[in-house]
């Protein structure tokens, strides 16, 4: 058996060709097909004997292949590519679009100031309105209905409704004290003669509510100092804590009082210096005799307002000896119940 190998072999005149192609091809689109005249030769290489040929002559045959073995059909999109041509570029960069060549010649014009006395026109095609020009009548008439006429207010179901009418003793629970206070007179001044029956059921001021508001402020006055067991609670570290607790504290006292001057309860007044006493005496010590300052004014507070209670209201023996007792148990607070225990003293006196 012998070996046949089949190469391409270009003849001296074809690779003259190929080098000029090679050269073209530097300057060539990119898919453009490079045309070339190929020729197969067959050689026979002897390895053996051989039946076909024994003497082991070299031949060749040259073979035209068609079109479609050497390149492929180009495409539709292909043959457009080649339709284009190679890309010039430009030698000045120019952000113009390089379909428009009549725009590439333009320039843009360097800016400068204006020199002085050009005055520039803006000429446009557009047609400018004239003011002198007068509108249409239809115009006016219809612009004054439009001003004649009234705005369409759209039409809102009230969601108000009618309050039912409840029982007076049912509607009072749900006014404040001011509200209260201005019924009370409305009623008094249209029914003048209705006085001495309110006067006779009207009950002593509830003091409770006063009484739980100035626990509040107690028990805030103590949540607010240290829990530690190393940290003292009535040092000024402790007292700067509390500093907003006695405020308030003091505040309600003053408050409470004045409430009650203006409602000329004097008996509760002084029922209610005595109950507050006891509140104000359990508040901290402090270790600063400064820092005791909001303590000695609560106690003044309550020991005047107390003695203006006792001076302003009639009492009688039992009552004043009641007084006595209580009275002297305060004297160790503050210097102001001397006061009282004097005033106290000599009307029991007058008495006897």
């Amino acid at each position: 058996m012998s070996l046949v190998m089949a190469e391409v072999v270009e003849p001296p005149g074809q690779q003259e060709q190929t080098q000029e192609d090679s050269v073209a091809f530097r300057t060539r689109g990119a898919l453009e097909e490079i045309p070339r005249t190929a020729t197969v030769t067959l050689r026979h290489h002897a390895a053996g004997n051989n039946i076909n040929n024994a003497n082991g002559v070299t031949w060749s045959a040259t073979i035209n292949l068609p079109s479609s073995y050497l390149s492929p059909t180009p495409s539709p999109d292909e043959l457009i590519i080649r339709n284009r041509g190679r890309r010039s570029l430009p030698l000045e960069w120019s952000p113009i679009p390089m379909e428009s060549p009549q725009k590439r010649l333009e320039k843009t014009p360097v800016k400068g100031s204006p020199r002085k006395g050009l005055i520039v026109l803006r000429s446009s095609p557009r047609k400018r309105l004239n003011l002198s020009d007068t509108p249409p009548k239809e115009l006016q008439d219809n612009r004054r209905m439009l001003l004649q006429m009234s705005p369409i207010v759209k039409k809102c179901k009230s969601l108000t409704v009618s309050p039912v009418q409840s029982p007076p003793e049912v509607a009072i629970k749900g006014l404040s004290q001011n509200q209260l206070v201005g019924v009370l007179a409305k009623v008094l001044d249209q029914h003048p003669e209705l006085k001495g029956e309110i006067s006779d059921i009207l009950p002593e001021p509830d003091l409770k509510q006063f009484e739980e508001k100035l626990n509040q402020c107690k028990k805030s006055i103590f949540k607010s100092l240290p829990t530690s067991r190393l940290a003292s609670k009535t040092d000024s570290p402790a007292y700067a804590r509390a500093t907003p607790h006695l405020n308030q504290f003091k505040r309600c006292v003053q408050e409470q009082c004045t409430q009650l001057i203006e409602a000329q309860q004097w008996m509760s007044l002084v029922d209610y210096c005595l109950l507050t006493w006891s509140y104000v005496r359990a508040t901290p010590n402090w270790d600063s005799p400064q820092h005791n300052a909001t303590r000695r004014l609560c106690f003044k507070t309550l020991a005047q307002n107390c003695l203006r209670g006792i001076k302003e209201n009639t009492w009688t023996k039992d009552q004043l000896e009641n007084l006595l007792k209580k009275t002297e148990q305060c004297r160790s607070d503050h210097e102001e119940m001397e006061h009282c225990l004097l005033h106290i003293r000599t009307v029991l006196s007058n008495l006897q």
